[in-house]
C-alpha cells in the first residue's frame, strides 16, 4: 500500500491552473453530496417521527377505548388531545397574531443559514454574543407563540396569592408541591411585580435563560461547534408553547444554570468552589420541582468523565444546604415528596407512560429522533443519563401521572444535545472542533409544529 492510500483523509490535494493546496472537508467529513444525503436522512427522521407520533397517539385512544381514565392535571376536567396528558382542545385558534411566531421562525432560521455559509476567512461571531442573540430569539419567540395561543391565565390565582402571604406561611401550608415556585413570586411581589401578566413575563424572561445555559454546559463538554449548533435547535424547540409564563420553565432555567456550574467547574484548573455552586443551585431546583434534582446524575457522570469524582461529596453538600435551611424554616422536603408521589410502580402511574412518551415525543419534536440515532456518538451522554434518571424517579414515584409537558420541561433539551454529534464519529481521537451540520429541516418542522400546539392550546 503506498503512501497516498495510507494518508489521513484529513484533507485532499485539489489542482488548478498550476496550483494546489489542501482544501479541508465538511466539519462532519462527508462528501460534497452531502447536502442531497443530509435532505433525505432529514426526511426519514420525520417520517419516523410522524410514525411514533401516530402509533403512540393510537395506543393512547386504544387505551380510552378499553376503560383508561386519563384526567387532564390542573385543567378544571376539560377534555384534550391525547386524552388529557397534553392540554389542548379543537378546533385552532387563528387569529392575524398567528403569523408573529412562524414569520419569526422563518426570518431567523435563514439569517442562521445564511450565516453558517459565511466565507471560510470570516470568523464566526464570539460565542457570549450568539448566547445574546439566543436568548432575545428566545423570548420573543415564546411572545410571539403566547400571543398565539387561547387568552387565559398562565399564571394561576393560587400562585399570585403567594404574592401577599407571608413566608413561612407559604412553607407551613405547602401541599404536594415544592415552595420554589411561590418563594419566587413572593420575591417578585416584594420587588413591584402583582398581577398574571407581570408575574407570567418574570417567568417568561427568567425561564428562557434555559438555551444560553445548556449551550454553555454542552460548550465545555461537547466543544464550541456542537454548542453553537444545538442553539437554534432548542429556541425552535417544540415545547416552547408550554413554556411562556410557566413556572417548570423557571426550574428548567435553574436546573440548567446547576448543571452548567457542574459541568464548567470540573473543567481542569477549577476550583471547588464551582462543586459547591452547582451543588447549591441543584438543590434550589429541587425545591421547584422534585424530579429536578435527579439531573444531578449528569454532573456526577461529568466529575468521573473528567477523573473529579471527589466533587462529588462537594456537591452533594451543597445541594443539602437549601432542604436544609427550608427544614429549619418549617418545610420538610421528605415530606412533601411523600405526599406527591402514588408510590413505587403504583398502576395508576404506569397508565400515563403510553400518553407521557406521546407528549414528550410531540414536544422535543422531530430532532428527537435525530438526538436517538446519534446517542452512541455525543461526548455529551451526561446529560442524557441526568434526563434518564429525572424520568424514571418520576415514573416510579407517581410524579408524572398527568401534565408531564410541564413538569418534564426541565429534561427536554438535554434529550436534544446528541442530534448535533457529528456522523461519522471523527478519525482522529480528541477530537475538539467536529458537530454535526444544524438540520434546519428537522428544526423548521419542529417550530411548525410549536406554532400548531399553541394554537390549539387550551389556556
Amino acid at each position: 500500500m503506498s503512501a497516498a492510500d495510507t494518508a489521513s483523509p484529513a484533507a485532499t490535494p485539489t489542482t488548478a491552473g498550476g496550483r494546489s493546496w489542501w482544501r479541508a472537508p465538511p466539519p462532519d467529513g462527508s462528501s460534497p453530496a452531502r447536502p442531497v444525503r443530509a435532505g433525505r436522512d432529514q426526511l426519514r427522521e420525520l417520517a419516523l417521527w410522524m410514525v411514533l407520533a401516530a402509533a403512540l397517539a393510537g395506543a393512547t385512544a386504544l387505551l380510552v377505548a378499553t376503560g383508561v381514565h386519563f384526567a387532564p392535571a390542573g385543567h378544571g376536567g376539560r377534555g384534550g388531545l391525547a386524552a388529557g396528558t397534553l392540554p389542548l382542545s379543537w378546533p385552532p385558534r387563528l387569529t392575524p397574531r398567528t403569523a408573529l411566531a412562524p414569520a419569526l421562525a422563518v426570518g431567523v432560521l435563514l439569517a442562521a443559514a445564511l450565516l453558517a455559509r459565511r466565507p471560510g476567512d470570516r470568523p464566526a461571531p464570539a460565542f457570549g454574543v450568539s448566547l445574546g442573540l439566543s436568548y432575545l430569539v428566545t423570548v420573543a419567540w415564546w411572545l410571539a407563540l403566547g400571543a398565539a395561543s387561547r387568552p387565559g391565565e398562565r399564571v394561576s390565582a393560587a400562585l399570585l396569592a403567594a404574592g401577599d402571604r407571608a413566608p413561612s406561611d407559604l412553607l407551613r401550608t405547602t401541599g404536594g408541591q415544592p415552595p420554589g415556585p411561590e418563594l419566587l413570586t413572593w420575591v417578585l411581589a416584594r420587588a413591584g411585580l402583582h398581577g398574571g401578566l407581570a408575574v407570567g413575563l418574570a417567568f417568561t424572561a427568567l425561564g428562557a435563560s434555559v438555551v444560553p445555559l445548556v449551550a454553555l454546559a454542552v460548550r465545555s463538554l461537547c466543544h464550541e461547534p456542537a454548542a453553537r449548533r444545538l442553539l437554534p435547535v432548542l429556541v425552535f424547540a417544540p415545547w416552547a408553547p408550554f413554556a411562556v409564563a410557566s413556572r417548570d420553565a423557571v426550574t428548567a432555567a435553574v436546573a440548567a444554570a446547576a448543571l452548567a456550574v457542574g459541568v464548567v467547574g470540573c473543567e481542569r484548573g477549577r476550583r471547588a468552589w464551582w462543586a459547591l455552586g452547582a451543588g447549591l443551585l441543584l438543590g434550589v431546583a429541587g425545591l421547584f420541582s422534585f424530579p429536578a434534582m435527579w439531573l444531578g446524575v449528569a454532573v456526577a457522570a461529568a466529575y468521573f468523565v473528567r477523573r473529579r469524582p471527589l466533587l462529588n461529596v462537594i456537591t452533594g453538600v451543597g445541594a443539602l444546604l437549601p432542604l436544609f435551611v427550608l427544614r429549619l424554616a418549617g418545610y420538610s422536603w421528605p415530606d412533601g415528596l411523600a405526599r406527591a408521589g402514588t408510590g413505587l410502580f403504583d398502576h395508576t402511574a404506569l397508565t400515563w407512560l403510553v400518553p407521557d412518551l406521546l407528549a414528550v415525543l410531540l414536544c422535543c419534536g422531530p430532532v428527537l429522533v435525530r438526538a436517538a440515532r446519534r446517542i452512541a456518538m455525543t461526548p455529551g451522554w451526561p446529560f442524557l443519563v441526568g434526563a434518564v434518571a429525572s424520568a424514571l424517579f418520576a415514573l416510579l414515584d407517581g410524579l408524572a401521572s398527568g401534565g408531564v409537558v410541564t413538569s418534564w420541561l426541565p429534561l427536554f433539551p438535554w434529550l436534544l444535545v446528541a442530534a448535533l454529534a457529528p456522523r461519522p464519529r471523527p478519525a482522529l481521537p480528541g477530537d475538539t472542533s467536529s458537530a454535526g451540520a444544524v438540520p434546519y429541516g428537522l428544526v423548521g418542522a419542529g417550530a411548525a409544529v410549536a406554532v400548531a400546539l399553541a394554537a390549539l392550546l387550551t389556556a
